[in-house]
C-alpha cells in the first residue's frame, strides 16, 4: 500500500466499512466516552470479546438532550462535515437517517452559504454537512454503540495506567464502589483535551511527547432562537474573516437550523474583541451579517447566551515519541484539538477511528508499540492541523516567509488556489473537499487545479512561467 499522506488519507477516508476483522484481544478498555470514544468502541468492538468504556459522564450520558460536563464546547454549535458525516455511515450506517428523524437538518448545497470577508462563495455540489446540536448526535452514537452486544459503560475516573516491562496490562480508575484496577489487552485513551496520558506515561518510566502549542484564543457565544416554518434561504451558514480583512478579531459566525424547530447561532470572536453577552448585542450583531442570521435571531430566543473559550491548539506529537508501552492508542482531542471556528474537530475524530481499524487489521505487531497506529493518526492530524493553524499562524503574525524557490510555489499556488475558490466551481469543490476532510491538503498543489486556478484568477501561462516556472512542472 502506498504511504503518501495523500494515498493513506484517501484510503482511511473510504465509505465502505471493513469486511474482515480478526478477533485479537479479550478485554480492551476506552477511556472517555465522547464522539472519539464512542468511534474507537465501535472500532474494537470487530476485534475484541469485551469493550468497556470508562467516563465520569457516564450517568449524566443518559439525560436525553443534555451536554455532559466533560465536554464544555457540547452546548455550541456543531456542524458535521462531509467527511465526518462519512465516517458516521461507514462504522454506524443507517445513522443519518435516525438523527435526521431525530431533527437533524441535512441543507444540501442548495440550502447552505458560505462567506469570507462579506462575499459569498461560490455553490459546490460537495457542500452536505449535518447540522444538530451536539448531544443529539453525541446520544445517536451512544445508543448505536452500547446496543453492540460486546460493549459496555462504566462511571468512574480513570486515575492511572498499570504496565508490565513492555505493555500496557491494566487500568486503574475510582467509581461508586471504590478503586478497581481491571487487567486489559489494549487501552485507547479519548479522555479529551484535558487528558493525563502524559502523566501516566512519565509515572510508568516512558516517554512524555512533545506537546505543540499554537495560542489562538477564540471565544464563542452560542444562543437559539425559535426557527419559522416559512423561510426560504439558506438553513445552514457560515461567515469568516481573513488577516487584513477589517474585521481580525472577529473571527465570524456560524448559524444552522436544528432539532426543535430551532436555530442555533454562533459568533466568535478573538483576543480582546468584546464578547456580546447581552441578547440585544447579539442580536445588533447578527443584523450586520447575511440575511440567514437576521432572519435566525429574529424569532423567540429559548435559552440563555452560552459563553466558550478556547485558548490554544495543541498536538501531543505521539508519532514522534521515542518510548511506548505496547497495547496502547491515543485519540481525538487527546492527540489534538483545534480551532473549532474550522469545524474539524468531530470528523478527526472518527477518521482516527478509522485509523484504528487499519492498524488492527493489518496484522499488527501488539507486543510492539503501536507505531503504525500513530503514523496513520499523524496523515490525518498534521491535515486538519494545516487547515487551522496556517490561518491562524498568519493571524497572529507567525507565519515564516517562504526562503526557498519550492516553498514560494508552493505560496503562490496555494494564494491562487484560495482567491479562486470564491468563484471558480471546480476550484471550489476541491478546496471544500480538503475543508471538509474529504481529501488531503496536497491534492490542492495537483498541477491541472493549479492552473485552473490561476488562469481563473486572470493569471495567464506566460505570466506565471515568467514569474514562478511553468505551473505543470514547478508546482
Amino acid at each position: 500500500m502506498s504511504s503518501s499522506p495523500t494515498a493513506v488519507f484517501k484510503r482511511l477516508s473510504i465509505a465502505e466499512a471493513p469486511r474482515e476483522t480478526p478477533v485479537l484481544f479479550g478485554t480492551v478498555h476506552v477511556l472517555g466516552a465522547g464522539i472519539g470514544g464512542l468511534f474507537a468502541a465501535r472500532v474494537l468492538s470487530d476485534h475484541a470479546e469485551r469493550v468497556v468504556v470508562v467516563d465520569p459522564d457516564a450517568a449524566e450520558a443518559e439525560i436525553s438532550g443534555a451536554a455532559r460536563p466533560g465536554v464544555p464546547q457540547g452546548t455550541q454549535v456543531h456542524t458535521l462535515t462531509p467527511g465526518g458525516l462519512r465516517q458516521l455511515e461507514r462504522w454506524f450506517p443507517g445513522a443519518v437517517r435516525q438523527v435526521q428523524a431525530r431533527g437533524a437538518v441535512l441543507p444540501g448545497p442548495d440550502r447552505s452559504a458560505s462567506y469570507v470577508d462579506g462575499v459569498q462563495q461560490v455553490g459546490t455540489p460537495n457542500v452536505n454537512p449535518l447540522s444538530c446540536t451536539r448531544p443529539l448526535l453525541e446520544g445517536l452514537i451512544r445508543e448505536r454503540t452500547l446496543r453492540l452486544p460486546n460493549v459496555e459503560m462504566v462511571a468512574g475516573r480513570v486515575t492511572g495506567l498499570v504496565y508490565d516491562r513492555r505493555r500496557v496490562e491494566a487500568v486503574r480508575y475510582v467509581s461508586a464502589d471504590g478503586e478497581t484496577v481491571q487487567a486489559t489487552d489494549f487501552v485507547v485513551d479519548a479522555s479529551g483535551r484535558s487528558s493525563r496520558i502524559a502523566d501516566w506515561l512519565e509515572e510508568g518510566e516512558w516517554s512524555r511527547p512533545r506537546v505543540e502549542r499554537l495560542r489562538v484564543d477564540v471565544r464563542y457565544v452560542t444562543a437559539h432562537f425559535e426557527r419559522s416554518s416559512d423561510w426560504d434561504g439558506p438553513l445552514s451558514g457560515i461567515t469568516r474573516f481573513s488577516p487584513g480583512s477589517g474585521s481580525a478579531q472577529f473571527a465570524g459566525a456560524a448559524v444552522n437550523a436544528v432539532e426543535g424547530g430551532r436555530w442555533a447561532v454562533m459568533l466568535a470572536s478573538y483576543g480582546d474583541d468584546p464578547q456580546v453577552l447581552d441578547t440585544g448585542g447579539f442580536r445588533e450583531r447578527c443584523g450586520e451579517l447575511q440575511p440567514v442570521y437576521r432572519e435566525a435571531v429574529r424569532g423567540r430566543m429559548t435559552g440563555p447566551l452560552v459563553p466558550f473559550r478556547h485558548p490554544d491548539s495543541r498536538w501531543r506529537h505521539f508519532e514522534e515519541t521515542d518510548r511506548l508501552p505496547a497495547r496502547l492508542a491515543v485519540t481525538a482531542e487527546a492527540v489534538a484539538s483545534f480551532n473549532p471556528v474550522y469545524g474539524q474537530g468531530m470528523s478527526s475524530a472518527m477518521l482516527h477511528a478509522s485509523c484504528l481499524s487499519e492498524y488492527l487489521r493489518h496484522d499488527a505487531d501488539l507486543d510492539a508499540p503501536a507505531r503504525h497506529f500513530f503514523d496513520l493518526q499523524q496523515v490525518v492530524t498534521a491535515a486538519a492541523w494545516q487547515t487551522s493553524s496556517t490561518a491562524d499562524a498568519g493571524r497572529l503574525g507567525l507565519a515564516v516567509p517562504p526562503s526557498t524557490a519550492a516553498q514560494r510555489r508552493t505560496a503562490w499556488a496555494m494564494r491562487n488556489v484560495m482567491a479562486a475558490a470564491v468563484h471558480d466551481p471546480e476550484v471550489a469543490t476541491a478546496f471544500r473537499d480538503v475543508s471538509f476532510m474529504l481529501a488531503h491538503p496536497a491534492t490542492l498543489l495537483e498541477p491541472a487545479l493549479v492552473r485552473r486556478a490561476a488562469l481563473a484568477n486572470g493569471v495567464g501561462d506566460e505570466e506565471a512561467a515568467r514569474a514562478y516556472g511553468p505551473v505543470s512542472e514547478t508546482v
